[in-house]
């Protein structure tokens, strides 16, 4: 037979042990997304030092009078930048979470408004930078000869995401979480059970050749964590979480997280390769996808982590696919060039874990 046919026979052999404990599979993946959805989207803490970027246009001493206000305190971390357009380059890369611009003639009471870009892909911090702001502006009058003396009024606009809410922003991130750790938790599982049965030995004494027994744990394992994630999306829906994207987002959606299956999939079968033990397997994707989840954003956006931890989300897979299915639910759209890469970057991760799973398969297998 060919590879693709022995593959897909291997493969039917796997549905049919899912199909044989079907309920407890199913179980399994309902309970994974339902628990951290609603314990996650029911709460969360204020982040701190949230970064906000500063355009002062009046250079008055009110207008610095209120900056210094907005950095008392660890609520907001102020970034200042000499012109609007800079600062909403920066909103835009998801570098801060709100532009404050402080117009002219503020201190001289011609202007008594200070006008407020927020981005609510990240409501947790957007909340934050317009409560923190609110306050200053009822605390901070302007200049008592003005025509229209008292507090300072605050202007808001939603640069990105206005319609989002933090269920959207978690559930986002807890989908590729459940595509990783699906798949993680289930190719290798699958894999060392079977060489512990004695059936990984059996296989190998036939004419099956040994790629389209790894392809048939891989497209298992993907078939497994997809099936985990979509029921995860349903839940999420049927929770309040939106998709802004509509039809198309849905449908990328599901392209996005088939790949994060895909990948994660091909990861934990180079790690089951050489691994002897299901409690030494289990530790190191335990020890190995967790971290990932956390440094690719799944919780918190990536631009709160601690500067010396940036480095590893740049060259974390689950960074792009976590911004990329956030801005389809969030942001509302996905630029074609963003769909490009991050597929094109998923699909290079697949590769390469495919073909290390390959060779150190061949070089195990040998020695059985």
């Amino acid at each position: 037979m060919s590879i693709l046919g022995d593959s897909y026979t291997l493969l039917l052999r796997e549905l049919l042990i899912f199909k044989k404990n079907l309920a407890t599979n199913i179980i399994r993946s309902l309970t994974f997304p339902v628990i951290f959805i609603i314990l996650l989207g029911s709460f969360g803490s204020a982040p701190k030092n949230v970064p906000v970027a500063v355009v002062n246009y009046d250079n008055g001493p009110m207008a610095l009078n209120f900056i210094n206000q907005l950095q008392l305190g660890n609520s907001v971390s102020v970034v200042s930048e000499a012109t609007q357009r800079q600062a909403m380059s920066l909103l835009s890369s998801d570098n801060v979470a709100g532009v404050i611009v402080i117009p002219s003639g503020f201190t001289q009471g011609t202007a008594n408004k200070v006008y407020v870009y927020l981005d609510n892909s990240q409501p947790q911090s957007a909340a934050v930078v317009s409560a923190k702001v609110d306050s200053v502006a009822q605390q901070v009058g302007v200049n008592p000869v003005a025509a229209d003396p008292g507090s300072v009024s605050v202007v808001t606009n939603y640069a990105y995401g206005a319609g989002s809410n933090y269920l959207s922003f978690v559930v986002g991130g807890l989908l590729v979480m459940v595509a990783s750790f699906g798949a993680v938790f289930t190719s290798g599982f699958t894999l060392l059970s079977d060489r512990q049965l004695g059936n990984l030995k059996a296989f190998l004494t036939t004419p099956i050749n040994k790629f389209s027994y790894l392809i048939s744990k891989i497209a298992y394992g993907t078939f497994q964590s997809a099936l985990s994630a979509y029921i995860g999306l349903f839940i999420g829906l049927l929770y309040g979480a939106t998709i802004a994207a509509g039809v198309l987002g849905f449908l990328e959606l599901l392209w996005f997280i088939l790949l994060v299956g895909l990948g994660f999939s091909s990861l934990a079968i180079a790690l089951a390769a050489r691994s002897k033990q299901l409690q030494t397997y289990a530790l190191i994707a335990q020890t190995l996808t967790m971290p990932l989840a956390f440094l690719g954003g799944a919780f918190v956006p990536v631009t709160l982590l601690p500067s010396f931890l940036i480095p590893i989300t740049v060259v974390n897979p689950l960074t792009y696919a976590v911004n990329a299915v956030r801005d389809i639910m969030i942001k509302g759209s996905l630029p074609l060039a963003t769909f490009i890469t991050t597929s094109a970057i998923l699909l290079a991760f697949t590769a390469i874990m495919m073909g290390i799973a390959f060779i150190l398969f061949k070089n195990t297998s040998e020695q059985i």
